[in-house]
């Protein structure tokens, strides 16, 4: 006779025994085994700390043997380094769904447990002090203060990497700056605006970051210029890029501290906005997932570099965000293989990038001593070089006098490369002041267009509106060849120009003139 404690086997309407001892056992919840996910975070917390930034993304900071490394919860290397630990721990794989439901568990005991930092990328200032990432294997970091530099073997500041950035050169005592100039085929006028661009890529303060823009003819090395540039600031596995689409580019951003684009050909109205946002920081609410109600804010703030043959700063706007250096063509004697450059360029980037960091901590003990008078819509840039400048030597105007000549070079190429804004120039060839409605004043540069076989301006620019933003555009531009221009509304709320050369001007502020100019 069976025990009633046996097993007991029923017969399914299919014919299959089923084992019902189990169900009949009770659930011993205290040595239920735990599920793959709360092993993952078991592990997790072997090895990480969490925390979130202010935008309130989850982060590990993980000890590595004798060191720190700082990865985003969601990157592509912190997953491996996941799934690496439990199977070091258990033999197995795991799962991407296991994975993904683990990372989310982490995300919250990272927003609700953990601290709340501040994260960087490559550079970060705070307190009078600069840090840079070198991004070396033991992820040690330069601090720049107001008296010297040193590393550090552990960051006071969280860094995070992305998986192209590579490592700065090591730096040591008494660098020379004056290395570079061997490897840059500019003039000596031009060097300071190198320089300039240099340091301010290597501080994080309040002021925008200037737009650098190499030009030259075919030959002239604008690819090996860029390159280079950006191995003293921030190296990458991919250092040039082609331009990407304009809702791209902030993508692009996030995973690097420079930007850097090869061999434009001409941006567009819209890219030049954008890059000026970047350049000066940008703020853009993007939804997390199309399936949720979710977002969060990307915040981009970028060194930028740009290089090509024809004229790229073409906008007012970018034209004054931007440091143009036109490059010398390299003589066929002076030409070397491409492994040449760039081993003598190594050799000399340690100490090159040693200078710079004497620059800087030159630049955090007189900054706020220097005085720029005049100064143009990049103040920040023009008072952060000339202190950092007094570590080269450099006279106090060096910097100064490069740089506006720059501009105002770069401000006539803009008018030059606008139809608009030449005819205005070639109109004032000929007459001291304008004075009527917007739509007038097309007629009036009609003839001055030139032999370019494209009609009527109005064709072009066919509002009133048209004229005036594009007026706006130019201002400064034309200001520099000696070209005024004011908009003024009348009584019956009219648009009316006022456009002048330098030196001839006549008095606005009576009723006479309004009446004049009114009628005009």
């Amino acid at each position: 006779m069976r025990s009633r404690n046996a097993s007991k086997a029923v017969q399914g309407h299919t014919g299959n025994s089923i084992d019902t001892t189990a169900d009949e056992q009770p659930m011993n919840n205290n040595t239920q085994k735990p599920n793959k996910e709360s092993q993952l975070i078991n592990l997790a917390l072997k090895h990480c700390e969490f925390f979130h930034d202010p935008k309130k993304s989850g982060y590990a900071r993980i000890q590595i043997r004798d060191h720190h490394e700082i990865w985003s919860l969601t990157s592509s290397h912190f997953l491996s380094w996941l799934s690496h630990q439990f199977w070091k721990e258990y033999k197995q794989p795991v799962h991407k769904s296991v994975l993904d439901n683990a990372v989310l568990g982490m995300g919250a005991m990272a927003l609700y447990e953990g601290q709340c930092e501040e994260v960087h990328m490559r550079v970060a200032q705070a307190n009078n002090k600069i840090f840079i990432d070198l991004c070396n294997d033991a992820w040690q970091v330069v601090e720049v203060n107001d008296a010297d530099w040193k590393v550090l073997d552990s960051s006071p500041v969280a860094f995070t990497r992305s998986n192209n950035m590579k490592a700065l050169p090591m730096p040591f005592a008494n660098g020379d700056i004056n290395l570079l100039k061997k490897h840059l085929n500019i003039t000596e006028e031009k060097f300071p605006l190198v320089v300039a661009w240099l340091v301010m890529s290597l501080q994080a303060g309040l002021g925008a970051y200037p737009i650098l823009i190499c030009q030259g003819g075919a030959g002239t090395g604008k690819t090996t210029f860029s390159r280079m540039l950006r191995s003293l600031v921030d190296p990458s596995e991919a250092d040039m890029l082609s331009k990407p689409k304009t809702a791209e580019m902030r993508v692009v951003g996030a995973d690097n501290h420079v930007l850097a684009f090869d061999n434009l050909s001409g941006i567009s109205s819209s890219c030049s906005d954008t890059l000026c946002k970047m350049a000066t920081g940008s703020n853009e609410i993007v939804r997390e997932l199309y399936t949720t109600n979710g977002s969060f804010t990307i915040s981009i703030k970028k060194p930028i570099i740009l290089n090509g043959i024809d004229e790229i700063a073409k906008r007012g706007d970018l034209v004054s965000r931007s440091i143009k250096v036109e490059l010398e063509q390299i003589p066929n004697e002076s030409r070397k293989t491409e492994k040449n450059i760039w081993e003598d360029f190594n050799k000399d980037a340690p100490s090159i990038f040693s200078a710079l960091l004497d620059g800087l901590s030159v630049g955090l003990a007189t900054v706020d001593d220097v005085v720029i008078e005049n100064s143009t819509r990049m103040a920040d840039l023009c008072q952060w070089a000339t202190a950092c400048g007094k570590s080269f030597d450099w006279s106090e105007s060096a910097f100064i006098k490069a740089y506006m000549d720059s501009v105002n070079s770069s401000y006539v190429d803009s008018l030059e490369s606008s139809m608009f804004a030449s005819a205005i120039v070639g109109m004032f060839d000929h007459r001291i002041e304008y004075r009527g409605t917007p739509m007038a004043l097309l007629e009036a540069i009609e003839p001055y267009y030139g032999n370019l076989n494209i009609g009527a301006p109005s064709r072009l620019i066919k509002t009133a509106k048209s004229v005036m933003n594009n007026l706006r555009r130019h201002q400064e531009a034309l200001e520099v060849v000696g070209i005024c221009c004011e908009i003024y509304k009348d009584n019956h709320n009219k648009t009316l120009l006022y456009i002048w050369r330098k030196n001839f001007a006549i008095d606005t502020s009576n009723d006479e003139w309004l009446i004049e100019f009114n009628s005009a």
